[in-house]
């Protein structure tokens, strides 16, 4: 089935066929009976088949504005109308195909309907540039796996899940219980706690664990997620003979899933 976008593309380059048909002719009207029925055929390939199939895709006034100049070519091929008055409809017709293009090649697509909405990030993100930052990955993960992309699924959740744990850490304005932790990663000259800047997905995970911002079954499996994610790697891949399937992706989504939720559980209960 053709696209939205393929059918203004056929619909623009019957206009433009017309318009060159039209100008190639040197006398003040049109009447020439194979150049009318040439017209009309033009004014209902839009009425019949490209305008219907654009319905669900472009508003009314867009279609509308586009009937219009139509509808003068169809209503000129009934009388020995002026050349000119053909080549003003085809002309405006044009400019308001390619208006409809254009919005179409803009629009953002409309969201599958397998997609699960993503969840309010607000309790632990503040900052609405990063939250709709964090709705693109959360949709770019489900995308990944919907298309069978089960490795760039498993390293997006990974880097989501990163990022809530970073958003949920700088949420306390007391950080002490962070580099207390007997999980927070240590500086092995100094035995002080690394800043965390320096912090991977693993500390976050352990840490978290131990300051109840998830349950044991989360740390577990999501620390099997960690794994994964790091075969982004090929020679890391090829080396441990390793090749994701659709059960570790969907298992590691439901993960993903449950540790966002207890992580914006427990930022609203701050």
């Amino acid at each position: 089935m053709a696209s939205s976008a393929d059918v203004v593309e056929a619909a623009l380059k019957e206009v433009d066929s017309a318009r060159r048909r039209v100008s190639k002719r040197h006398s003040r009207q049109i009447t020439q009976e194979d150049d009318l029925s040439y017209l009309k055929s033009v004014a209902y390939s839009w009425f019949q088949s490209h305008r219907p199939a654009l319905r669900d895709s472009v508003s009314g006034t867009e279609v509308a504005e586009v009937d219009a100049e139509y509808g003068k070519v169809l209503n000129a091929t009934a009388k020995a109308s002026a050349r000119s008055t053909y080549v003003a409809a085809l002309h405006h017709a044009k400019s308001r195909l390619l208006a409809i293009r254009s919005t179409l090649l803009t629009k953002p697509p409309a969201p599958s309907p397998d997609l699960v909405a993503a969840p309010d990030f607000s309790p632990i993100v503040a900052d609405q540039g990063m939250r709709d930052i964090l709705n693109v990955r959360w949709e770019e993960c489900q995308l990944c796996l919907l298309a069978g992309a089960h490795l760039a699924a498993t390293v997006m959740m990974g880097g989501f899940l990163e990022a809530l744990f970073v958003a949920r850490a700088n949420q306390l304005t007391d950080k002490g219980p962070l580099f207390r932790a007997k999980a927070a990663p240590r500086d092995h000259r100094t035995q002080k706690a690394l800043p965390l800047s320096d912090w991977t997905l693993r500390h976050y995970i352990d840490v978290g664990f131990e300051l109840a911002w998830i349950q044991r079954s989360g740390k577990d499996v999501g620390s099997v997620l960690r794994d994964y994610r790091n075969y982004i790697h090929p020679e890391k891949q090829r080396s441990h003979s390793i090749a994701l399937n659709v059960h570790d992706s969907t298992m590691f989504w439901d993960v993903t899933k449950h540790l966002a939720s207890q992580l914006l559980s427990k930022g609203a209960d701050k």
